[in-house]
């Protein structure tokens, strides 16, 4: 009985690694935020055309049929309405500065009111995507000065009003101006939180957000917007209709059952597989030694969008932005750095300008501060830029290293630098093309740059070794030398043949004795200079 207790404990204590938490509903202190969102995504700019202002409306219903607009503008002002599904509007306050215009296609508006609307007959497949409803109405009415998706308003008032970029240009995080005001549809959003204490031998934090609808089969976007200062991974987990959308600090991790959005870009799940409960999501958190789950978040809502502010649990609590600003601030962007090495071990990076021989290898290492499971870092292209010269480029051709097929977020490579002219600038700026991929999408592609300060060697001739000739060479210097040797017996025989036949040799007469007498003297002097007279006689 005692050995069965003892088990008993013992497997307890076992499946019990993470403490339970106690769900409670969410207060001002807890470090989370929930609330709908009303406006999906638009633009507000300075744009007019000939003096009118052109504002798009697209509206996005699921829980209305009808909702009431208040024209209060006092600036010559176009209004284009649009919406995803039949519904009746009734304008109020007939304005002579006003002109409504209703696009019909697959879904239309009726409008009863002030009759100053015109109807506007558009395809459905120009209707049913923004971005070319927003190209179709620049093109048509010559420039756009806001856009705005609204989702499920009760009721809207306009008031007019110019931005200040320069163009309208959709973004995705965007809060409507003073130009619009609306009032929303009731909705209800439940939300449940809990820490976890985190156990000293944890090094990183995993924070979980599950979703459970009132309705499964109405399709949400639920938009999370994350800050922290720790290592952190977010776990995302819903039903099939679930689609998030992750804003967070560049260097964040996170894993989902459902698609999800990063950077504009709408990606598969990379964890298709994650655990549906409460119990499940704990035990998934704590799989690896090195993280531990340290918050558990539910959310039930009937809000088709939504938005969560979430922070580190030593940060302070989150600001909500205000709906009567303009927003146009974009996520943190993800930083791109590059290091260079005078060594292969990669130990000690160069900082500043880096001063390099020609002929030499250089050693560097691109790193991002994107961090996410699957995501992979590549390098493109690298050359070399003259400062003092201009527009000179030079390519490089580089020799990456393997990365981690798991999580490639730095990349290594070398390259050797080839001599310089003496014409040629000393320094340089060496330029990387990197890009962040999430199979099969690309989501980032950046250039990096770091300077060089480039010293021409002093080239010293190698010593060379003598490994003898081959058969080619051989046979190549035989058969030369046969030719020379031929062609040298060749002109000496013709030199022999045409000089020796005519030069024929003279007998040398034989000297008598020489006598002391004067007179034989003489006779031998005459007698040397006959054989000359002789032959020139002959």
């Amino acid at each position: 009985m005692r050995v069965t207790i003892l088990i008993v404990v013992l497997i307890a204590a076992h499946t019990s690694a993470v403490p339970p938490c106690e769900l409670k509903e969410v207060k001002d202190e807890n470090p989370i935020k929930v609330t709908p969102s009303w406006v999906s995504q638009g633009c507000w700019s300075a744009d007019t055309s000939e003096g009118r202002e052109i504002h798009l409306i697209n509206l996005n219903l699921d829980m209305i049929s009808w909702f009431t607009m208040d024209l209060k503008n006092t600036v010559p002002a176009s209004i284009i309405l649009n919406s995803n599904k039949n519904v009746s509007l009734t304008l109020f306050n007939e304005n002579i500065y006003a002109k409504v215009y209703l696009i019909r296609s697959d879904s239309w508006i009726t409008v009863t009111g002030p009759d100053n609307t015109v109807d506007l007959d558009l395809s459905a497949v120009i209707q049913s995507d923004s971005n070319s409803l927003l190209g179709w109405a620049k093109s048509k009415f010559g420039a756009v000065t806001s856009f705005t998706e609204l989702i499920d308003p009760q009721s809207i008032t306009f008031n007019a009003g110019r931005g200040h970029s320069q163009d309208c240009e959709l973004q995705t995080n965007f809060t409507q101006g003073k130009y619009l005001d609306y009032l929303p549809v009731n909705t209800s959003v439940e939300v449940k939180f809990c820490r976890i204490p985190m156990p000293l031998k944890a090094k990183e934090e995993v924070h979980i957000i599950r979703h459970l609808p009132v309705d499964t089969m109405t399709p949400r976007l639920i938009e999370v917007n994350f800050t922290h200062h720790n290592p952190s991974t977010l776990i995302l987990q819903g039903p099939n209709t679930t689609t998030w959308k992750i804003i967070c600090r560049i260097d964040c991790k996170f894993k989902s059952n459902n698609p999800f959005i990063i950077m504009g870009h709408l990606l598969l799940p990379n964890s298709p597989n994650l655990p549906a409960s409460y119990e499940g999501l704990l035990k998934f958190a704590e799989a690896d030694s090195n993280t531990a789950p340290a918050s558990y978040t539910e959310i039930s809502t009937d809000s088709k969008r939504l938005k969560v502010y979430m922070k580190s649990m030593t940060n302070t609590a989150p600001q909500l932005p205000s709906t009567s600003l303009q927003t146009t601030t974009s996520p943190n962007k993800p930083k791109t750095t590059m290091h260079l090495y005078l060594s292969p071990d990669y130990r000690s990076p160069s900082e500043g300008i880096v001063e390099v021989l020609s002929n030499k290898t250089i050693y560097a290492e691109v790193s991002t501060s994107l961090s996410m499971e699957g995501a992979k870092l590549d390098i493109e292209n690298c050359s070399l830029h003259a400062r003092a010269l201009g527009m000179e480029v030079k390519s490089l051709d580089i020799k990456k290293e393997t990365c981690n097929p798991k999580t490639c977020s730095s990349r290594r490579f070398s390259f050797t630098l080839k001599p310089v002219q003496e014409h040629h600038s000393q320094r340089w700026d060496l330029q990387c093309f990197t890009a962040v991929t999430f199979v099969p999408h690309l989501i980032l592609r950046e250039g990096v740059e770091r300077g060089l300060k480039v010293i021409k060697a002093i080239s010293t001739l190698p010593t060379r070794e003598f490994h003898g000739l081959e058969l080619g060479a051989v046979l190549g210097i035989a058969f030369a030398s046969f030719l020379i040797g031929a062609c040298l017996t060749g002109a000496l025989w013709f030199i022999h043949t045409h000089t020796g036949s005519t030069v024929k040799r003279q007998p040398v007469p034989a000297i008598p004795p020489v006598s002391e007498n004067s007179s034989a003297n003489h006779s031998i002097g005459s007698t040397q200079s006959t054989p000359c007279s002789s032959s020139s006689m002959a």
